[in-house]
């Protein structure tokens, strides 16, 4: 009995979607909009759970331990963050409500195997629950030619991630004959088939790369995030970090550390190609939506260098960056979601004199890009700076002075759109006001306040974020 304990998170969720199924069935339309409050009661069950459930091993599949609950505390804050973010979202709700919320909250399960898996076939499973829900959801509007392409797209690069990605997993257990994560490490050393486990970890490195969105697989994230219903988009930013880096954690820095000197090269020049291209290629955008596409590109790199420090401070600065981009990049969308659903477009036009039609909307995306960019004091100050200790200590000293010089250029595109928040003049035909609703002001809320909070007072998060990953060490 004590093993389906730790199930208890997983559980609470696979229930409510079956809860949110059966309203959407037998519901009339006045009390399907109790749904979405159903979805935030379960994920709120899920993240007081997540820290009640026992540690241990369930089978020889799942684990719970301290890396899982501070992925799933991420991700469970994340799923409700963004349930409020689409509460009032009209073009959203012109389809059943209950669809939505399913392939949100599947996608969001998905996830949470990702963080406990301890297996290979698992961990595959895992990222295709996540994955397939977030293909639907960024075709969501299917008249709409965008999201029919961002889609598309997103599904044809998925499925080939997913492929590489698979093949790679069959290439490292036809070497060591095992499937198990614990008993994957010491296989690898064993093993005589060098050149097979150097294939199979290069294929994983891709489909982790396809999930990361890092340069060179990243060519579907501009128009998936352009395309997707915004409040799909805000989840689908920060779910394929949450998603490709359990996986990075689980398969490369659990059982395949062995092979780090191998991966770990690819790994930083891959974090070059997603830096540079992302940053430069983000300054041309009009669209706010592509530009963040691209910015999250540039972070990807940012965020894989602490794969490639690989030591405990490393990967703790890793995590520790992780939750600060969770309030960051939802605190930038929640803003586009508000202008969106006044305007109806997510143009930098649409952006003139913001600040002065709503100066809290003005205040939170100047935080936010701020944020971004690295400013201090603001919560990705402090991310960046615990991250590039971590790698300049380890001696990749080159590395951090590219990472600096992509910080300074992304200052110009932040800059840029704060430029036409605060400084441009508003369209003489725009809304005078910028009307929010309960729900989009509590996102608002929580996410300025994690801002501030964790580039104020980083040091008890970044301590949680070292003890989630210390028993690997």
């Amino acid at each position: 009995m004590i093993g389906w304990l730790r199930l208890l998170p997983e559980i609470v969720l696979a229930l409510t979607i079956g809860g949110v199924l059966a309203g959407d069935l037998f519901f009339n339309a006045a009390r399907r909009k109790w749904l979405s409050p159903l979805a935030l009661a379960g994920a709120a069950a899920a993240l007081i759970l997540i820290w009640v459930a026992p540690d241990g091993e369930f089978g020889r599949a799942w684990t719970g331990d301290a890396l899982g609950r501070y992925l799933k505390t991420i991700i469970i804050l994340l799923l409700g963050l963004t349930i409020l973010s689409a509460w009032d979202f009209d073009e959203i709700w012109k389809r059943p409500r209950g669809e939505f919320l399913i392939l949100l909250l599947a996608s969001a399960l998905g996830m949470l195997f990702l963080a406990s898996g301890n297996e290979l076939v698992l961990l595959y499973v895992g990222l295709e629950l996540t994955t397939f829900p977030l293909v639907l959801l960024t075709a969501y509007r299917p008249a709409d030619a965008k999201s029919a392409e961002g889609g598309l797209k997103y599904l044809v690069m998925a499925a080939m991630g997913s492929a590489i990605l698979l093949f790679g997993l069959s290439l490292i257990y036809a070497a060591t004959g095992v499937t198990r994560i614990p008993e994957l490490a010491a296989a690898v050393v064993q093993a005589d088939a060098g050149v097979l486990i150097l294939l199979g970890v290069v294929c994983v490195l891709a489909g982790i790369g396809f999930k990361l969105a890092l340069v060179p697989f990243h060519m579907w994230a501009p128009d998936a995030y352009e395309g997707a219903p915004t409040p799909v988009t805000a989840f689908l930013s920060v779910a394929g970090k949450i998603a490709g880096f359990a996986l990075a954690l689980r398969l490369l820095v659990s059982g395949l550390s062995a092979a780090q000197a191998e991966w770990g090269q690819v790994l930083a020049a891959l974090a070059v190609a997603s830096m540079f291209l992302g940053n430069l290629a983000a300054i041309p955008q009009t669209n706010l939506k592509r530009l963040l596409a691209y910015s999250a590109i540039a972070q990807a790199g940012y965020m894989v260098m602490g794969l490639v420090a690989f030591k405990i401070i490393g990967i703790s600065a890793l995590l520790f960056y992780l939750g600060t981009y969770l309030f960051t990049n939802l605190g930038a969308f929640a803003v586009v979601i508000a202008v969106e659903r006044v305007t109806g477009s997510t143009d930098m036009p649409a952006y003139a004199g913001l600040a002065q039609r709503s100066p809290r909307l003005g205040l939170a995306m100047l935080l936010a890009l701020l944020s971004l960019a690295g400013i201090p004091p603001l919560a990705g100050f402090a991310a960046k700076f615990y991250l590039f200790t971590a790698v300049f200590s380890q001696g990749y000293v080159w590395l951090v002075i590219i990472a600096v010089i992509n910080t300074a250029i992304s200052l110009y595109y932040y800059l840029r759109v704060i430029r036409v928040v605060y400084i441009l003049p508003p369209d003489k035909n725009a809304p005078a006001g910028m009307p929010l609703s309960l729900p989009l002001a509590m996102v608002l809320l929580i996410t300025v306040l994690g801002i501030l909070v964790l580039g104020i007072y980083p040091g008890p998060f970044v301590e949680i974020a070292r003890a989630a990953i210390a028993p690997w060490f």
